[in-house]
């Protein structure tokens, strides 16, 4: 039974009795070798193709994982990670709380959903995630017989199709997304990388279904740019001034152009109309507009490398593949004074949300899921469920802290944080910008506090894990940007894992580089200086390791990445990874009494101290910050610090709210107040309800624009997998000369023009004195002799075609047919998805008229489809006829 006292729910009860199965399982599996269950594994994959469903081998498949997470990685899982699992598996969301081992539940259903052999894909935030999570957790499904794979930024198409292929694939939703998308611009089927989607778990579901579902992907190639109006207009941005020649919407993010201001920047530009069609300025000059007043350095974007790169708001991570659309990220670089790239075309987009929703059976993970459970619902049909925690949560949240102004705030954040470390509790102080974070450590440098800085800047990228593992050590303080998606647990009193790495890490790079190796003397006695208190055995296996020569070869990166165990090493027979690993283990086990009393120490102070420096856009996000302490039912504190004039605030609290402000909080004391408090939830539930608005009517557009691009996908996969396309080639001509004589019928065109289109179309002169009184009276003739003759002639000119080109080898005209339909029906799917583009555009307008636009968008599009079908009809024959092989 699960032993918890928040367990007596109903959803516990649901499961009850498959967790008490699980257990019983348990017992029995526990007496097997590693062999036996090894087979048990094999066995399930039979009984599952007997009985060609997953419900009868659920409570078995689950008990052998966890079996096998424990003789593999020494963890067990509790009993509330078997509820989760059951959850995941149900295609549900699971809520569980930082710390409680969201990593190691996915293991459940994960293995169980791989006995299908259909696919497993894990989605993670990053990938250092992926990475790290199918090295670790890939230890259990190799014991289980399952093979996994990992996909990573720089893979080949062939490496690709490899990963993908495996049982478990852990992939990043960036990679996968933009997989598919290549997948449906491929132009041979040994191309495409992914196979039907079967089961997918989303890790930190929110962050990716939500706070990243904002925007479409996009797949775009560079078309002309006019770089420089971007130059101009950012010059003449700087003559405009602010509420006289443009207003600023922050709460929409948009800026509005006063009559006055289009009066100057059309005398600066010797122009009589801004928004003359065949010459406009007006795009430009709002983007620059924005560019100055509402996209900021440090906060939306860092400069690096002599680029711009966004900042990914909610993870405060850096989007190097991602830019601004519609000209926004040119008059970004303009601004900075950066070389401006060339503006892209759209080839291929898709949402998260519809992308998503292309899995049979799709679930997630999260910590804070509930606060965004009726959007999960709506769109993707995810029900959230709380999971119990394994252990009572001891973190208290206090009462926010109020100031009147961001001065005495960031004051007041600086004396807490030199209150608190004096005692040697630990501090994580999450921050909003990359602008503020370095701020604030200039004011913990006044108090001569010594600190940790994780954001979006490269340098402390690439030290993100050991930074974050390290902030519950006694006395330490880390500033960071968000806490989103980290994944590397909090210890409290460090995290000694990466301690002994580095520490071995030091010795070995030090002793290999100087090649102390070679005076033996030396280098003993420089280890016993370094590992003091360690065995004789540990001692003689590190000399040994020192004098291999295998070893030696190794760069210092190789080494770093065999000791955080990040990444596969490629070579057969390592014979050092033995030593490593035994010189990690005793390490451990000698360190392992004081990093027991350092836990005890920074308990004893209170656990984890959470500073937020102000409150988010949403809740989701200020919920992930606290939730960084207090795992696994350690204590910990978290408090807020927001002052007046903090953006929720300022742009969403309301005139009540600031008169009241103003007349209630002295100049330095703050105040708590729960009306305060009322307020902001109450403006982050209004914020959060905008953004979902916002994501809700995008799902709604582009679930238009979904069913078609279905279709368009569907019909170019079967001609990709085709092996002869005659028959369609044959009937695309049929087609269209049926269409055309409906057209003469109706009178649309004479006969003679009639004769014209179809010799154009053929690239051929038709001998017409072949078909009865044509010659003698064009106007007067037969429709079906005609109909009967043109088939002919079609048939003649295609056979005609392959006679010609089968010289050039066997398939060369099944490729070439294939090439054809499949370039045009991409090129006209490319000229389609920028007419959505301005269709939406125009669609808004005609609100105004009290016209729905989002009916008038379904109406347009699909008329806009339906000339599809026949165009391509069209360009396929008309360059298939006019082909050679030069």
């Amino acid at each position: 039974m699960l032993k918890n006292p928040f367990t007596k729910n109903s959803l516990v009860n649901k499961y009850q009795s498959l967790i008490n199965q699980i257990n019983i399982f348990e017992d029995e599996l526990k007496i097997l070798t590693d062999s036996e269950l090894r087979s048990k594994s094999f066995k399930l994959k039979k009984q599952y193709d007997a009985a060609n469903s997953l419900d009868t081998v659920i409570a078995e498949s689950f008990a052998l994982t966890r079996e096998a997470s424990l003789r593999t990685l020494g963890l067990r899982h509790f009993d509330v990670q078997l509820l989760g699992g059951l959850v995941l598996n149900d295609k549900k969301i699971a809520e569980m709380k930082t710390g409680e081992g969201k990593t190691l539940v996915a293991t459940l259903p994960a293995s169980l959903n791989a006995l299908t052999k259909k696919g497993v894909h894990i989605i993670t935030v990053n990938d250092y995630l992926a990475n790290r999570d199918q090295v670790s957790m890939g230890q259990i499904y190799r014991f289980l017989g399952l093979d996994t794979g990992l996909i990573q930024d720089g893979m080949s198409t062939s490496e690709r199709k490899e990963n993908y292929n495996a049982d478990i694939t852990y992939v990043t939703n960036y990679e996968v997304t933009f997989d598919f998308l290549r997948d449906n611009m491929a132009l041979n089927i040994s191309d495409v990388v992914l196979r039907p989607f079967n089961y997918c778990i989303i890790d930190e579901v929110d962050s990716i279904l939500i706070d990243e579902a904002q925007t479409p992907l996009i797949i775009s190639n560079n078309i002309p740019t006019p770089i420089e109006k971007y130059i101009v207009a950012a010059e003449i941005s700087d003559y405009l001034e602010l509420n006289s020649h443009y207003k600023v919407d922050e709460k929409n993010k948009n800026v509005i152009l006063t009559e006055e201001g289009s009066k100057q920047i059309e005398k600066i530009l010797r122009i009589q109309d801004l928004y003359d069609p065949r010459d406009p300025w007006i795009p430009y000059i709002l983007n620059a507009l924005k560019a100055n007043a509402l996209y900021f350095n440090n906060v939306h974007y860092i400069v690096q490398n002599n680029r711009i790169v966004i900042v990914d708001e909610f993870t405060g991570r850096i989007m190097p593949d991602r830019r601004w659309g519609d000209g926004l990220h040119q008059a970004i670089e303009a601004k900075e004074q950066l070389q401006i790239r060339q503006k892209t075309e759209t080839v291929a987009a898709i949402t998260y949300q519809n992308f998503f929703l292309l899995y049979p059976k799709l679930s997630g993970m999260t910590g804070t899921g509930k606060t965004a459970e009726i959007e999960f619902e709506k769109i993707y049909n995810l029900s959230v469920e709380e999971i119990p925690t394994a252990r009572p949560t001891q973190r208290k949240d206090f009462p926010d802290l109020i100031y009147k102004d961001q001065f005495s705030k960031w004051n007041a954040i600086a004396q807490a944080c030199n209150k608190i470390s004096s005692t040697g509790q630990p501090i994580l102080i999450g921050t909003t910008t990359v602008e503020k974070s370095e701020m604030l450590a200039q004011l913990l440098n006044e108090y001569k506090l010594s600190y940790q800085i994780l954001n979006a800047k490269p340098e402390n990228v690439r030290r993100e894990s050991e930074i974050v593992a390290q902030a519950g050590k006694r006395g330490s303080i880390t500033i960071a940007t968000n806490m989103a998606g980290r994944g590397t647990d909090i210890i409290l009193g460090g995290n000694i894992n990466f301690k002994i790495q580095k520490k071995l890490y030091d010795i070995l790079t030090l002793s290999k580089n100087y090649q102390i190796f070679k005076k033996e003397n030396i280098l003993e006695s420089s280890i016993i200086s370094q590992f003091e208190g360690s065995s004789q055995k540990f001692l003689s296996v590190l000399v040994s390791l020192l004098q291999d020569q295998k070893f030696l070869k190794l760069s210092d990166l190789d080494i770093l990445r065999i000791l955080r165990e990040n990444d596969r090493i490629s070579i057969p027979n390592i014979s050092y990874q033995c030593s490593i690993r035994f010189l990690i283990n005793e390490l451990l086990s000698y360190n392992k009494k004081s990093q027991e009393q350092e836990n005890l120490i920074v308990k004893n102070l209170g656990g984890l101290s959470i500073i937020g420096t102000e409150r988010n856009d949403s809740r989701r996000v200020d919920n992930q910050l606290r939730g960084r302490c207090g795992r696994q039912g350690d204590p910990g504190t978290s408090r807020f610090f927001l002052s007046l004039d903090d953006n929720l605030l300022r742009l969403f609290g309301g005139p009540k709210i600031q008169n009241f402000m103003q007349t209630q909080i002295p100049d330095d004391s703050p105040l708590e107040s729960e009306f305060i408090t009322k307020s902001l939830d109450s403006a982050q539930e209004r914020v959060e309800e905008r953004a979902y608005q916002q994501r809700k009517n995008l799902f709604d557009y582009d679930d238009v624009l979904n069913k078609q691009r279905n279709i368009v996908y569907h019909e170019r996969r079967q001609i990709l997998e085709s092996q002869s396309l005659q028959k369609n080639i044959f009937a695309y001509g049929e087609q269209i000369i049926t269409e055309l004589l409906l057209e003469l019928r109706e009178e649309k065109f004479s006969n003679k023009e009639l004769i014209t289109l179809v010799e154009n179309l053929f690239g051929r002169n038709l001998i017409l004195t072949q078909v009865r009184n044509l010659q003698s009276n064009i106007n007067s003739f037969d429709l079906s002799e005609l109909k009967l003759y043109l088939f002919n002639e079609f048939w003649l000119t295609y056979q005609s075609k392959i006679m010609e080109l089968a010289v050039y080898g066997d398939g060369i005209i099944e490729n070439l047919e294939r090439s054809i339909i499949l370039i045009n029906t991409d090129r006209i799917w490319r000229e389609h998805l920028q007419k959505m583009t301005l269709l939406r555009e125009a669609v808004g307008w005609r609100g105004y008229g009290q016209r729905n636009p989002l009916y008038e968008y379904k109406q347009d599009a699909f008329y806009m489809f339906e000339t599809r079908e026949e165009l391509l009809r069209h360009l396929v024959i008309y360059d298939l006829l006019r082909s050679s092989i030069l």
